[in-house]
């Protein structure tokens, strides 16, 4: 057997053995960063009229009853205090805020 089928054989292995460990260590990265809670004063927030709390919302897009537990970007409507938005990524929002990203759930 040549040396070089050896470390072709290698490679494949620990290779394989790599792209089996991303999965598991991007989930653990995921659920560690979004666990911060979005702060209405950041500029992201801002940019889109975020609020934690959708009655005090003041904007001609809102309606009464949008809120972002059903909204369609809301990325786990099983989360009622606070969930990940896809507009916000690594940032939870609150299941009662708002923003002018609403998009109602279907």
């Amino acid at each position: 057997m040549k040396k070089q089928d050896l470390s072709r054989r290698s490679f494949l292995k620990f290779g394989a053995a790599g792209l089996a460990a991303i999965p598991v260590v991007s989930l653990g990265i995921s659920t560690a960063a979004a666990a911060e809670r979005l702060d209405e004063n950041a500029p992201e927030a801002q940019a889109l009229n975020y609020k934690h709390d959708n009655t005090s919302v003041d904007h001609p897009s809102h309606a009464d009853g949008q809120k972002c537990i059903n909204c369609l970007l809301y990325t786990d409507p099983s989360a009622t205090e606070w969930g990940g938005c896809a507009v916000f990524p690594n940032k939870l929002v609150n299941a009662n805020g708002w923003c002018t990203a609403y998009v109602a759930r279907g």
